[in-house]
């Protein structure tokens, strides 16, 4: 209905899962890695579970989707069934021709059996994947351990996802099911999103429909989180009829309180309610006025020494009646400060740029903005001071950052800086990561969370989105569990990475210095002087002296076990395989003072 009038392609935000609205959260990212475990290792049980709405369904779509060609699956959606129904059911996705009218289990399993083992001898796997799980009786489960007994002699024939609920958790806690309980060898709780992943959500499902200006204003997102708790599918369905109402009220943007009406309506506490009931409401909301105005003049006159607890400073919690309410977020005293300071920031000398550098160094300037007195919050110091590209800060009358806000040169250049090199300009056609590639540099591209940045430990490109929809590149140079500091164009500033996090869309990339290979991936079998390099590596991260021939080193099945090791310690899939990502864990691993790192020490 309102797909034309906004300009999409089809309904971004409709319930039925569609892989290619995936929106890969750090934990929808881990989840995914664990059912990929699941189809890529050996058998047994792995357990997904999640609250109503969080994505398990669509994981499991996508992970249909992008898998091997070796790889044969059973996707049962309906799990109450009785233990022939489900046996059965398996077959028929595996496409098992066995008797009709068949009414003996053992039988069908032994056509099951036969499958598998044809299967195995040309090296394809089999898995079952059972979503709604927790709906699974005691007995279909027992069926369900029973056929992990099919098996060679060293290797598992099936392995079977649980996919389900909260409660599958608990249901395969009871003592009767302990059996099958040993047998899942890795479990993953998905957990709602948080609030900048809520809001990078949105953009990313608006992107994929085919729009690119901003449709929800930054209160209506703040509001979809509150009332959705970051459950995809809440928000799926508040965003839904969020559109809707904007389309009846021929509106091009959905507002704070446009999502509270929705909200209100879904909920049933708007409209049409008990008299009664909303007089009860209005009762209790003014006596709770009452107090407030008390404790705050009590406040005045009690803590006169403390400004920003004073009632002039308080920020009221009630959803503002209008969106020109929600830009005034600070009062005059806080905006003098951030003004203040800010054009101080801008007054200080700026790093000259790439092709003026003979070797770039690290800057040595930090300006603070996390002190209790400091200034404002990293949204007034940044969202509210920079401006459009092209617009100055002195002919908008807000002196601020915006001069050293950039797009994609200006992050990579200060980036490339940090690597002691300078970063291409010529070729406006090329990506920055093309230009890496010609300095000995790489990149890698990701969406996540700060545990996806310190657990790479390297100075990152950051997407930040401001609430008129500006996108900007800061440079991420440290992390702590409080703080993470930015680069800005040569300055850098501390924040509270909440603050940061709410405008983080979560896409990152970060540079790595591969090692000169033949080959990009490493398997056993492999002969020559790309082994030896990876031998020696192992030796240094061990700490064991080198005692191989370099000209005749082998990646033989000693050389596999401590890969796996190695992949095992650094938290990747064991597979033996040195990939990009096992590349990057060993050329990280070894002590190298050119190397910058993000993680700074009692962080």
């Amino acid at each position: 209905m309102y797909q034309e009038y906004f300009g999409l392609t089809e309904d971004p935000f409709s319930i039925t899962p569609d892989p290619k609205y995936l929106f890969l959260s750090e934990r929808h990212r881990n989840g995914f890695a664990h059912l990929l475990y699941g189809v890529t290792e050996g058998g047994g049980f792995l357990q997904l579970t999640g609250g109503v709405g969080t994505g398990k369904t669509l994981l499991c779509r996508k992970l249909l989707a992008d898998l091997p060609r070796a790889v044969d699956v059973a996707f049962i959606f309906n799990p109450r069934l009785s233990p022939l129904e489900l046996v059965a059911a398996i077959c028929d996705e595996l496409k098992i021709l066995y008797p009709l009218g068949c009414n003996s289990i053992k039988e069908i399993v032994d056509f099951l059996n036969a499958f598998l083992l044809e299967s195995h001898s040309q090296g394809r796997r089999t898995v079952v994947i059972i979503d709604e799980a927790q709906n699974l009786s005691y007995e279909s489960l027992e069926q369900i351990r029973l056929l992990t007994n099919l098996e060679t002699e060293k290797h598992k024939l099936l392995q079977i996802i649980l996919v389900g609920q909260s409660e599958l958790k608990d249901l395969l806690q009871q003592a009767r099911l302990r059996q099958l309980a040993q047998r899942v060898t890795a479990r993953y709780h998905l957990t709602p999103l948080s609030r900048s992943e809520t809001r990078a959500y949105v953009l990313h499902r608006l992107r994929v429909a085919g729009l690119t200006q901003p449709l929800f204003s930054a209160g209506a997102l703040q509001s979809l989180y509150r009332y959705s708790g970051g459950v995809p599918r809440l928000i799926n369905i508040l965003c839904h009829r969020g559109m809707l109402l904007a389309y009846a009220k021929d509106s091009k943007q959905i507002t704070r309180s446009m999502v509270a009406q929705v909200y209100y309506e879904l909920s049933g506490l708007g409209g049409g309610g008990n008299r009664q009931l909303t007089w009860a409401w209005i009762t209790v909301a003014l006596l709770g006025c009452t107090l407030a105005g008390l404790l705050l003049w009590n406040v005045d006159r009690l803590l006169p020494g403390f400004p920003y607890l004073s009632s002039s400073a308080v920020r009221s919690e009630n959803p503002p009646q209008t969106e020109k309410t929600e830009e005034q977020s600070t009062t005059a005293a806080a905006k003098g400060q951030r003004l203040a300071v800010a054009a101080e920031s801008a007054a200080a000398p700026l790093r000259p740029s790439a092709p003026e550098m003979a070797v770039p160094t690290q800057p040595e300037v930090v300006l603070k903005t996390t002190d209790a007195a400091a200034l404002a919050s990293a949204e007034d110091l940044l969202a509210t001071s920079v401006q459009p590209a092209g617009e100055s800060a002195a002919v908008a009358g807000k002196p601020g950052l915006s001069s050293m806000m950039g797009g994609e040169n200006s992050a990579f250049t200060t980036l490339f800086g940090y690597w002691q090199r300078v970063y291409p300009l010529e070729g406006e056609k090329r990506s920055a990561c093309d230009r890496a590639e010609e300095v000995g540099l790489s990149c890698i591209y990701g969406r996540g969370s700060w545990q996806s940045l310190a657990y790479y430990d390297r100075p990152a490109v950051l997407e930040l989105i401001m609430d008129d929809g500006q996108r900007y590149n800061v440079v991420a140079t440290a992390l702590t569990e409080d703080v993470v500091t930015l680069d800005l164009n040569g300055r850098r500033f501390e924040f509270s990475r909440k603050e940061i996090e709410r405008l983080w869309s979560g896409s990152y990339i970060i540079l790595w210095r591969p090692p000169k290979l033949s080959s990009d991936r490493l398997s056993i079998g492999q002969v020559g002087q790309d082994v030896a390099w990876l031998i020696s590596m192992l030796d240094r991260i061990e700490g064991i002296e080198t005692r191989f021939d370099p000209a005749n080193a082998t990646f033989d099945l000693e050389t596999q076990r401590r890969v796996m090791r190695f992949q095992r310690a650094q938290g990747l899939i064991a597979d033996g395989v040195v990939g990009k990502q096992t590349l990057i864990q060993l050329n990280g691993s070894v002590a190298d003072s050119t190397k910058p790192v993000l993680l700074r020490t009692g962080g």
